[in-house]
């Protein structure tokens, strides 16, 4: 019985941990795309991938395009929303441990049609 209430209270925090990191991921996601200013060569079918180094202030310390969507102007629009983003204040607010299993690297994806729903 106490192997089964350590193990429901493990899957607990685990549920309890995805939520959190779910919400905190909305708010860079959020932020970033109002900073987006998507080029008129974006086409729906167009992506890039961007990694995220992130300290625990918030700040982005730095920015990588892991898979392009082989357009400069539509990668580099992306490039440029993080930098307007700078920095997530809401991070601070995390526990350290999550921040450093959630956010330290933390990827993204951006589709012009994201921005359309």
């Amino acid at each position: 019985a106490a192997t089964r209430a350590a193990q429901e209270a493990q899957a607990n925090q685990i549920a309890s941990e995805n939520l959190l990191v779910a919400e905190y991921a909305g708010i860079i996601k959020r932020v970033i795309s109002q900073n987006w200013q998507i080029p008129p060569s974006a086409r729906n079918g167009m992506m890039t991938e961007v990694r995220l180094q992130l300290v625990p202030t918030g700040e982005v310390v730095a920015v990588n395009i892991i898979q392009s969507s082989g357009n400069d102007v539509f990668d580099r629009s992306v490039l440029q929303a993080v930098e307007r983003a700078d920095r997530f204040s809401e991070l601070q607010d995390l526990d350290n441990a999550v921040f450093e299993r959630n956010f330290r690297t933390f990827t993204l994806v951006f589709r012009p049609e994201d921005l359309l729903r």
